[in-house]
C-alpha cells in the first residue's frame, strides 16, 4: 500500500511538521510505502498562470482550464505539477496536514489543488464524483486550530470547524476520493499545549499518541457522507426523498441572512 503525505505549513519544525513526520514514520512501521511533499520546503508555486505553459492553446488570453486540458492532451503538463499528480495517482491513501488559517486552508494548499487537480487529466465532465479518477483511494485531513475545542464547536465563537471543513474537503470528493472524517487538533501553541500535565504529558504528547492511534485504525475509520450521483436529477438537483448529509446540499435553503 502507498501513502502520499502533503504538508502545508511554512515552519518545518511546527506541530504540523511534527505530525507529518509522525504520519511518515508510523505508516512506514505499519508496512506502507510513503512519500511526502513539503509544499513550502519545495517552494511549490501555488499561482496558476500563463508562465507555466510555454506551449499554449491560446495566446490572446489565459484560461486556466483550456491550458490545463491542452497540456494534458499533448503531454506537456508542467513538471512540478506532473510530479505531484504522479504521487497522488500512485497512492492508495492521501494524508493532508495543514493549520486552519482565517477559517480556511493556507493559500499554498489551495494553489496546490488549483494546479495539481488538472482539468483533462484529474477530472473532466464525465470523470468526477462516483466516476472520478481517484475512486478507490482514501483521503484524510489532519488539521490544527489555535482556538480551543469549545470555541470551535457548533455554538462556539470561532464557528463550527466541522462546517468549515466541508468545502475544504469537497474537492477531493469531486475527484472520487473516499474522504475519511478529518482529525482536528485544537488549541495548538498555547501554554497548555507545550507544558506537561499531572500525568507528565503535554498536549503535544497526547495529540501525537492520539494521531498514531488514528493511523493504526484507518481500516475502521468512518467516511464523510456524500450523496451519490444517482440521487440528483438531470438538472443536478437533489431528488425528493434522497438523504441530505449537510446544510450545503439540502432540500430547503438554510436561512443565513435576509
Amino acid at each position: 500500500m502507498k501513502a502520499h503525505i502533503i504538508l502545508a505549513h511554512p515552519e518545518r519544525k511546527s506541530f504540523n511538521g511534527h505530525l507529518a513526520d509522525t504520519t511518515n514514520a508510523h505508516l512506514t512501521s505499519l508496512g506502507w510505502e510513503t512519500s511526502l511533499s513539503d509544499l513550502y520546503g519545495m517552494r511549490f508555486d501555488p499561482c496558476e498562470a500563463a508562465r507555466h505553459y510555454p506551449k499554449r492553446a491560446g495566446e490572446d488570453r489565459f484560461h486556466a482550464q483550456t491550458e490545463q486540458r491542452f497540456s494534458a492532451d499533448n503531454g506537456h503538463i508542467p513538471a512540478d505539477v506532473a510530479e505531484e499528480m504522479e504521487r497522488v495517482l500512485a497512492s492508495d491513501l492521501l494524508v493532508v496536514h495543514f493549520p486552519l488559517w482565517w477559517f480556511g486552508m493556507p493559500a499554498i494548499l489551495k494553489g496546490w489543488m488549483d494546479r495539481v487537480f488538472v482539468y483533462g487529466s484529474m477530472y473532466r465532465s464525465q470523470m468526477r464524483y462516483d466516476a472520478g479518477r481517484c475512486v478507490g483511494k482514501r483521503m484524510l485531513a489532519c488539521v490544527t486550530t489555535g482556538a480551543s475545542e469549545e470555541s470551535c464547536s457548533f455554538n462556539g465563537r470561532e464557528s463550527d470547524t466541522r462546517m468549515l471543513m466541508w468545502p475544504i474537503l469537497f474537492p477531493f470528493r469531486y475527484l472520487g476520493f473516499d474522504v475519511l472524517t478529518p482529525e482536528i487538533f485544537h488549541g495548538i501553541g498555547g501554554v497548555a499545549f507545550v507544558e506537561g500535565h499531572e500525568d507528565g504529558l503535554s498536549a503535544m504528547d497526547q495529540y501525537t499518541t492520539r494521531w498514531q492511534d488514528q493511523l493504526s485504525g484507518l481500516a475502521e475509520r468512518s467516511s464523510v457522507p456524500y450523496n451519490c450521483d444517482s440521487e440528483f436529477d438531470d438538472a443536478k438537483r437533489l431528488l425528493p426523498g434522497a438523504p441530505s448529509h449537510s446544510p450545503f446540499i439540502a432540500h430547503r435553503p438554510t436561512p443565513l441572512w435576509e
